[in-house]
């Protein structure tokens, strides 16, 4: 099948997902759509699969952007017409478990992901629920039918349980081949309408800059259907969300859009914002030629206002009336492209990360990173698209490695709930990258932190029946949302003990030499086993994600001096070999 899709080749061609087997599909259509730096990582906090999920293979909630991904996935081994509609209808299992069950009678491999959905929910996070189906077979009717069954299930839910909610927008989506080779496609080529086409704008202004220019002007609403009509889903081929659909809510921009050109298209123009479309080349209007002439069309910004225009009740009459302002630009430099696409896409917006690429801090800890065997730092700039879809294997993910500082350093609930924050708060950076942060010392935390992902993973893969009472407890914990931040932090406050001298300045702790960051995961493996034990004592902290100060530090007293009861027996073993080769200095 692979050899048919593009997409599903280069998959078959990441060995780094083969360790999470069928879920692999799973998330390398997360990493496609959402543009995910380490999958890892998120693999760690939102898959669930397994026995007794209640047909949840992940569950992902992201408070910052406001969306909740509800996942089911399938991997045909043989060509298929279509992929099962019964695993499109389980999402109705996963939709009643997490949002009609009572809390009590949630199975507890799934219970940490519905609870933090639902504190999400209660703190009007959520603006958009997503129930998607991933498989590598055909895309059908009768499953979109199923999903579209899943979908109105979750209104329902919301309807009775958060009236109030901010939710916007309920999302049914089917990723299968085609979705997943157009997904692909844009990350090769934003403009997949390649077409001539003649726009019908006449009174505009051209404006040039720096590698780009554009040509501004009001276009009939009767036009952009057309656009839509003939050329569906590709037309948004620079913004992989495509059109989200619209309920009928006063809160909701799309229905607002619709309800505005159908009772009032002269106050169209005054009340959208407009759209920018990126074309491949423009030939603006003259006085013999009053028509906008562009080869290719991707819309940037505005595939809501395009979407919601295409499925209103508006008669011809309101569409030719209504005017809605777009800005046609043209543009050879793929790195101003792909700028052009991460300011202007409201729905895909920037990374507070950009923001700092250009610091000094991190201009120096690249450099840094340069000196550091088999390690590839990029200190918030970020890489092509091939780097999302092929996942270079040397990468030390900026968005972890501040998360893993962050966790270190005592900062847990900054480095789970408030990453963004790192970024975007000049304190919070400072604090989580002062000055004298440097690469070898970034290593030393990230390290532990994937030490402790790998953990996590390999007690998944162990077999229930196989599994000791002490590996479930430890797993128990690892399900909980933030469970591997909290170790970080936990085993940072224990390193006096395990390397059995004072530490004056934890900001200077590295390894002595300079490993690659693999070496480095394993340096800290033989550390990890005695700590596992006692992760039951941090349990109470995870009530509440890790907001509660004061019940972090409690839970992380008890777990300290657990740990300092193992120095008699361990000082000579483990932990003698592992300071031997750690630097307080």
């Amino acid at each position: 099948m692979s050899q048919q899709s593009p997409s599903l080749t280069t998959y078959a061609a990441r060995t780094d997902l083969r360790k999470y087997e069928d879920n692999g599909l799973l998330l390398y259509a997360i990493q496609l759509a959402l543009d995910v730096e380490d999958i890892d990582s998120l693999a760690a906090v939102a898959l669930t699969d397994g026995s007794d999920d209640k047909k949840c293979d992940l569950i992902y909630v992201d408070q910052d952007s406001g969306r909740a991904i509800i996942a089911q996935g399938y991997f045909a081994t043989r060509e298929k017409r279509s992929a099962p509609a019964n695993k499109a209808s389980d999402l109705n299992t996963a939709v009643a478990w997490l949002f009609g069950a009572d809390q009590a009678s949630i199975p507890l491999r799934i219970r940490p992901a519905r609870d933090e959905l639902h504190e999400a929910m209660r703190a009007n996070a959520i603006k958009q629920v997503e129930l998607w189906y991933v498989h590598n077979l055909p895309e059908s009717q009768q499953v979109q039918e199923e999903l579209d069954t899943a979908r109105s299930s979750v209104r329902a839910h919301l309807d009775q349980l958060y009236p109030d909610s901010s939710v916007e927008d309920i999302v049914a989506l089917e990723v299968g081949r085609g979705t997943l080779d157009r997904w692909y496609a844009t990350s090769q080529l934003p403009i997949l309408v390649t077409d001539e086409i003649s726009v019908p704008a006449s009174q505009g202004f051209l404006e040039r800059g720096d590698k780009w220019e554009a040509f501004c002007a009001p276009v009939p609403a009767a036009w952009l259907t057309e656009m839509f009509a003939k050329y569906r889903t590709n037309l948004f081929s620079a913004n992989v969300r495509d059109y989200l659909g619209s309920i009928n809510s006063d809160a909701n921009i799309n229905n607002n859009i619709k309800r505005t050109a159908e009772g009032n298209p002269e106050r169209f123009f005054a009340y959208n914002n407009g759209l920018t479309v990126l074309v491949n080349d423009l030939e603006p209007p003259t006085i013999d030629d009053p028509v906008l002439k562009v080869r290719g069309l991707s819309i940037v910004n505005g595939a809501q206002t395009t979407g919601a225009l295409a499925s209103s009740d508006a008669s011809i009459d309101a569409l030719s009336s209504a005017r809605v302002l777009a800005r046609f630009v043209k543009c050879a430099d793929q790195q101003v492209i792909r700028e052009i696409i991460q300011y202007n896409n409201s729905q895909n917006k920037v990374e507070a990360a950009d923001f700092r690429s250009n610091d000094k801090i991190q201009d120096r800890l690249r450099r840094e990173f340069d000196l550091i065997p088999e390690s590839d730092y990029r200190g918030g700039r970020r890489g092509g698209e091939r780097d999302i879809i092929e996942r270079p294997p040397n990468l030390v993910p900026t968005q972890t490695a501040a998360q893993a500082l962050a966790a270190f350093h005592g900062m847990p609930n900054i480095a789970y709930n408030e990453t963004r924050r790192i970024w975007s708060s000049d304190e919070v950076y400072a604090q989580v990258f002062p000055e004298r942060v440097t690469a070898r010392h970034l290593l030393f935390c990230y390290s532990l932190l994937k030490a402790i992902e790998e953990a996590k993973f390999n007690l998944s893969k162990v077999p229930g029946a196989e599994r000791t009472s002490a590996q479930n407890d430890q797993l128990k914990f690892f399900r909980l949302r933030g469970s591997t931040i909290l170790l970080a932090n936990a085993a940072s406050e224990c390193l006096e003990t395990i390397l059995g001298v004072p530490v004056h300045d934890s900001w200077r702790m590295h390894f002595r030499d300079n490993i690659t960051p693999k070496e480095a995961v394993a340096r800290w493996r033989p550390i990890l086993t005695p700590l596992l034990p006692f992760v039951g004592q941090l349990e109470d902290a995870m009530s509440g994600y890790l907001k509660n100060n004061e019940r972090t530090a409690s839970a992380l007293a008890r777990f300290r001096a657990l740990v300092e009861a193992t120095r008699p027996a361990l000082g000579a073993g483990p932990y003698a070999e592992f300071a031997a080769g750690v630097s307080v200095d």
